[in-house]
């Protein structure tokens, strides 16, 4: 396979034979897909910017079989804390650790700070092909003045051209019994935000789950919630926001992240529990790296359990399930670099989904781009933007096996180069 690239950007260039899941490709003649990797081989002509239906061009690229994806979708992710980890310390003892090293350095986290580690952060999301994200914001403020609200601010005003960006916010469920709640989700609508909840075991009662479902659907807000993170059978967070989705015929999108305890329930529960799932048009993002690290983590011990959503068995219900980064470099995962690539090749091997990883794409594009509510988005689509990654493999073999696989991102239909890399500068006045 010849590594010499075409003279992308010089309109219009036709590339020939390059292979794509067959899930991810709309609009764009192709051959059947092979039968064992699900992938399909097509041609596509790059015009102003975006994918058309191929036609002859003076300039055409053979790509000789090389592999395509869409842009990623990174939709779980936590600006605020990524690289902390070195003034935090990390983890050896599970979630609980994690949360208690995090908290000690929440005074460290001050605008300034925190625009620095996100400019940092999307820098390095966008080098690897990612076109749009959705950030968890640790919000014990009320967002107006909140230190991770105001740095997502300048941070999504100075990158709205290059990223497509989410903000959640993140907080204890026992807020929905504070006075300042409705005033909070009030701001979290302004910013056109997403409202979110930690629900962890013993947290999760009927009527704050009510509550946070009352709020939503008061001020218009979609719901993305940390649910039943803890490999312990009996946490029953899931099952109440599958209850209260279904009793107040809930009309805004909800997202449950992690359900981690979901695959340590008794079959029978467990199954219930996914059809209700589905029932409830519930989007589960499992998260393989965070999940992988501090799940049944006790220091001195070797852990027996994944503590992995079990996405099989959601996807088989019908259950739109995503995977995502979580935490990079933090108190929860010491690791990572804001690269999809590495969640869908740990996701396929914690997961055992190597079987048909074609079937999982979506999972990291149109099936997470849904999620969040985006559209023409995740896909190669025929007149869609031509925001897509050519890695020099020619399937999920090479893709996976080699860690150093070479990629091209295109945003536009142009190469992503070093200069484009560079840290957005931010011009921050005070009054």
């Amino acid at each position: 396979m010849s590594a010499v690239l075409p003279p992308f950007g010089v309109a219009p260039l036709t590339i020939r034979n390059l292979r794509a899941p067959a899930a991810l490709v709309d609009g764009l003649p192709h051959h059947a897909a092979d039968s064992r990797s699900g992938l399909v081989t097509f041609d596509v002509t790059i015009r102003d910017g975006r994918f058309h239906a191929p036609t002859s061009s003076e300039r055409e690229w053979d790509a000789q079989g090389r592999l395509a994806l869409p842009g990623f979708i990174d939709m779980h992710v936590h600006l605020d804390k990524a690289f902390t980890s070195e003034r935090t310390g990390f983890s050896d003892n599970g979630l609980a650790s994690a949360v208690e090293l995090a908290m000690a350095d929440a005074p460290n986290r001050t605008v300034e700070d925190i625009v620095a580690r996100m400019d940092r952060a999307l820098v390095r999301t966008e080098q690897h092909g990612t076109v749009a994200l959705r950030t968890h914001l640790d919000t014990f403020e009320e967002p107006d003045t909140s230190p991770a609200w105001i740095a997502f601010g300048e941070i999504q005003s100075a990158w709205k051209h290059r990223l497509t960006l989410q903000a959640v916010a993140l907080m204890a469920l026992f807020r929905v019994e504070h006075d300042d709640f409705d005033r909070r989700c009030a701001q979290i609508a302004k910013r056109d935000g997403v409202l979110g909840a930690f629900i962890g075991p013993g947290s999760a009662t009927p009527e704050r789950i009510d509550r946070l479902f009352l709020a939503a659907a008061r001020h218009g807000l979609d719901l993305d919630l940390h649910v039943d993170e803890t490999t312990d059978a009996s946490a029953d967070g899931l099952s109440l926001v599958v209850e209260t989705a279904l009793r107040h015929k809930f009309a805004g999108r909800i997202v449950a992240g992690h359900c981690c305890a979901l695959a340590q329930k008794h079959e029978p529960e467990a199954q219930a529990l996914i059809a209700g799932i589905a029932e409830a048009g519930i989007h589960v993002v499992a998260l393989p790296l965070t999940n992988g690290f501090l799940q049944d983590r006790k220091t001195g011990r070797t852990p027996r359990l994944r503590g992995l959503a079990p996405v099989t068995e959601l996807r088989a219900a019908g259950v739109n399930v995503a995977f995502a980064s979580d935490n990079v470099q933090d108190a929860f995962y010491p690791y990572g670099d804001f690269d999809m690539l590495d969640v869908m090749r740990q996701a396929q091997f914690l997961g055992q989904l190597e079987g048909n990883p074609a079937d999982w794409a979506t999972a990291y594009h149109a099936g997470a781009a849904a999620a969040m509510g985006l559209e023409n988005a995740g896909m190669i689509r025929a007149g869609g933007p031509a925001d897509a990654i050519l890695f020099e493999a020619t399937g999920w073999t090479d893709l996976f096996s080699r860690t150093n696989t070479a990629r091209t991102v295109l945003r536009n239909g142009k190469p992503f180069g070093a200069a484009t890399a560079e840290a957005v500068r931010i011009e921050r006045r005070r009054a």
